[in-house]
């Protein structure tokens, strides 16, 4: 792992949070001219501004269909309640999105939209308030510019306490939707409160790493995955899996360790990532859903480095400006930058991309080909390897994330997918996570293989219509 990941996981192992297109259809053009303004934050070379912005509306659910209306085949109670669905999950099913966690983004989370079609009326995904609607603040994407040139929303947020993070306990019940950006295993098995206090004295007697200051996150603190993790857990329960055994799910969803792979590229990438330590969460994830005796299904990790925020820099742009070969460091030597290079948006590579003079990046600046773990080997080897030993379904959004980047997803109402950045319909304004019609393209895929598995008739979303009410709201 880079240097700078090393000093952070050190400090900050138990809260990290993920900082959070191969093809030629979705090479970015350059225009002229090109340069990147002025960074706000001397942590992130990524926000320029600082601005308000009323908190969105909620979108329509009219087209959803009614509570109880859905034939959900084995998925029903025996009781002829209505099933409880929990979900086990990260930023993705969080539904973040553009930087944050924001009121919208809860609402056209791929697991709340399921629970709509499902006609499940006591799905909880834990919103925020309407008044504290815009959550952890979120970005703001220029849609004329090419590249990262972020407005940081500052208002109506959830944080109970700006200095520190905090935020304020959920007021409603209990929480179905238990993810949060850089779900891991500390913060499942160690007491959050207590943690939360500890990480907020360190923070006040201690320097912020040197590391931190080159560091190329979207998000400048790992406070913010700990204040909402501590949001919806209660502050009486001790851990993450105290809260989880007091609920008895039917139906489960379990989606981790794209996080992980998130952050560890944003650090300058990480060969052998997945240990025994990374897919723990999994199996603990499946051995909870099983105990209680529910019906649940397991998605795959998606490639994360086919995501634009991996490719917003490329070789050929920069050498442009220095019109000279680009070196890195690596080890006690450096390496000449190749096509295989990637480079990442840190202030030394914006310098470059500026014009401005420089003599060798650093490690955390790019990910080298030696430096990438593909998620393939743990969606092979751990993921099927869960799916044939305990015998539930998988939702392969490694596949499904493939197709969207090639530009060939088109959904059954032929709504056509477009992975393209900025003004694609898939990736959010942070590059990385979906938007809310990408939401809508995963929900689907879950209700896909949950009518496949267990003989059930949710209907599928009409991306369509689903668009339209999503541009009202916007």
């Amino acid at each position: 792992m880079k240097t700078h990941i090393t000093i952070l996981s050190a400090v900050l192992s138990a809260f990290t949070f993920l900082a959070c297109f191969n093809v030629a259809r979705q090479d970015i053009q350059p225009q002229e001219p090109e340069f990147m303004a002025k960074p706000l934050d001397s942590l992130n070379p990524l926000i320029v501004a600082e601005i308000t912005r009323p908190v969105k509306a909620d979108p329509s659910f009219s087209w959803a269909p009614e509570p109880g209306s859905v034939d959900l085949g084995s998925l029903k109670t025996t009781s002829g309640k209505e099933p409880v669905l929990m979900v086990i999950g990260e930023a993705r099913a969080a539904g973040y999105r553009d930087g944050g966690l924001y009121r919208q983004g809860q609402l056209t989370s791929y697991p709340n939209l399921l629970a709509r079609q499902m006609g499940l009326a006591n799905f909880d995904p834990g919103l925020f308030e309407k008044e504290e609607g815009n959550g952890s603040g979120y970005f703001v994407q220029d849609p004329a510019s090419t590249l990262p040139n972020w407005s940081k929303v500052t208002n109506n947020l959830a944080f109970s306490d700006q200095k520190t993070m905090r935020m304020k306990p959920y007021a409603g019940g209990v929480v179905h939707n238990v993810s949060v950006p850089g779900n891991g295993i500390t913060k499942y098995v160690l007491n959050l409160h207590t943690l939360y206090n500890e990480v907020i004295d360190f923070q006040k007697n201690s320097p912020t790493p040197i590391s931190a200051l080159t560091a190329n996150y979207l998000w400048t603190t790992g406070m913010v995955p700990l204040a909402l993790i501590n949001r919806i857990v209660p502050e009486e329960k001790p851990n993450v899996w105290a809260h989880l055994n007091q609920m008895d799910p039917d139906i489960g969803m379990i989606d981790l360790n794209a996080d992980l792979f998130t952050m560890a590229y944003i650090g300058g990438g990480q060969s052998g990532i997945m240990g025994s330590r990374e897919v723990l969460p999994e199996r603990q994830a499946i051995e909870y859903f099983r105990k209680k005796n529910a019906r649940y299904v397991h998605m795959t990790v998606p490639d994360v480095l086919d995501f634009p925020y991996f490719k917003w820099f490329t070789l050929k742009r920069l050498t442009e400006r220095t019109k000279n070969p680009i070196y890195s460091n690596w080890g006690s030597g450096s390496v000449l930058a190749d096509n295989r290079t990637v480079f990442l948006p840190t202030f030394n590579v914006i310098n470059v991309l500026n014009g401005n003079p420089f003599e060798t990046l650093e490690e955390y600046d790019v990910i080298l080909p030696a430096e990438i773990s593909k998620p393939e080997w743990h969606n092979d080897s751990e993921i099927a390897a869960y799916a044939r030993e305990f015998g539930h379904p998988l939702v392969d959004f490694y596949s499904i994330y493939k197709q969207i980047v090639n530009g060939t997803y088109i959904t059954d109402d032929g709504f056509r997918i477009d992975p393209s950045y900025p003004n694609g319909n898939f990736f959010s304004a942070d590059g990385i996570h979906p938007t809310a019609i990408g939401q809508a393209v995963l929900a689907n895929e879950v209700i896909k293989v949950l009518n496949k598995n267990f003989q059930a008739k949710i209907p599928l979303i009409n991306i369509g219509v689903f668009a339209s009410e999503i541009e009202k709201v916007k």
